[in-house]
Order: structure tokens, then C-alpha cells, then sequence
């Protein structure tokens, strides 16, 4: 059985565990030359280390084992956190556009600002990798991944504010919806 909450077997290639038999339950016949290679090649030193090797198990290449997981963990963890900033900025009104309402909610902006240090804290120091169960990720993979849902949960709440607002009208000094009610 593979440790996969644990360091034990990060230098594994967990492919292994699956490949001795085939779909039918015979000895797999694969030889290690039709495996897949890893996308970033471990002895390439034009690539940074953080490509390369797991600064836990120092080991590379670091694809097909249990690090990858939790590469993978850290990386989920970083989207929920940015998608989150989208939510945060949507649910500050309910029809005004950012552009009206504005960033003037200290309290909003230092959630913000807090969970992204967190966030950070808890992806780039060390012990707390090992603690955690986090890895250190490349740093442009902490805002790329996550950037396409942000666009989306934003655009799709700023066009539904925008047609909530073209359906109000004044009546008698009370702002009121045509039609239906948000």
C-alpha cells in the first residue's frame, strides 16, 4: 500500500504499483522505454530546480509519485484562494458594479491581503510543507491556473449587475425592480 499522506514513498514511481498486471490480469509486458517521460526533463539545468526536484524528499524527477500529489494539493489550494478574491469583490454589492461601489472596505481588503499571506506562508516555508502536507510551487503557478475562473465568476456577476440595473426605475423617491425581484 502507498503512503500517500506521507513522504515515505516520494521517490516511488507509483506506476509501479498499477502496472504488473493488464486490464485482463495478465503480466504487463511494458518495458521502461514505453512509459511517458516527465514534462520537465530532471537533468535539463536551463530549467529552474523548482521544475526539476521536491525540495521534502530531495528527490528528482518528481512526476508518477506521491510528491506530484501534493503538488497538485497546494496548486487547488492556491485556485480556491484566488477564486475566493473573485467572490469577495462580487459579494460586496448587490447591483452596483465594482467600478461604482469601489475598494473602500477596509475590512474586505485586508481579508484580501490576509489570506493571500497565508496562503503564501503556508506554500513556501519549509517546515510547514513538511507539516501540512504543501509544497513550493513555482510562483507564476500561484496566479495562472486560477486566473480563467476569476475572469469568469467576475465578468458573469458585473454583466448580471449590469442587467439588474437596467431594470430598476424611481418611483416615488424608492428605487424599485421592473418585473422581478433580486
Amino acid at each position: 500500500m502507498l503512503a500517500w499522506d506521507k513522504v515515505k514513498h516520494g521517490k516511488v514511481d507509483i506506476r509501479l504499483f498499477y502496472a504488473f498486471k493488464d486490464e485482463n490480469g495478465n503480466p504487463s509486458i511494458r518495458d521502461p522505454d514505453a512509459w511517458t517521460n516527465c514534462r520537465w526533463a530532471p537533468d535539463d539545468e536551463s530549467l529552474p530546480l523548482i521544475y526539476r526536484k521536491s525540495y521534502v524528499t530531495d528527490w528528482h524527477p518528481i512526476c508518477y509519485t506521491t510528491e506530484a500529489l501534493k503538488f497538485a494539493q497546494t496548486g487547488y489550494l492556491i485556485i480556491i484562494v484566488c477564486v475566493q478574491w473573485a467572490d469577495l469583490m462580487i459579494c460586496k454589492t448587490r447591483n452596483l458594479s465594482l467600478a461604482q461601489q469601489g475598494m473602500v472596505n477596509k475590512i474586505g481588503n485586508f481579508g484580501l491581503v490576509f489570506e493571500t499571506v497565508l496562503v503564501a506562508i503556508l506554500t513556501y516555508t519549509p517546515w510547514l510543507n513538511l507539516a501540512l502536507g504543501t509544497r513550493q510551487i513555482p510562483f507564476p503557478h500561484f496566479l495562472v491556473p486560477s486566473f480563467g475562473f476569476y475572469v469568469a465568476i467576475f465578468m458573469y456577476d458585473e454583466l448580471r449587475k449590469l442587467w439588474i440595473r437596467q431594470g430598476m426605475m424611481k418611483e416615488n423617491g424608492k428605487t424599485k425592480l421592473v418585473g422581478w425581484t433580486a
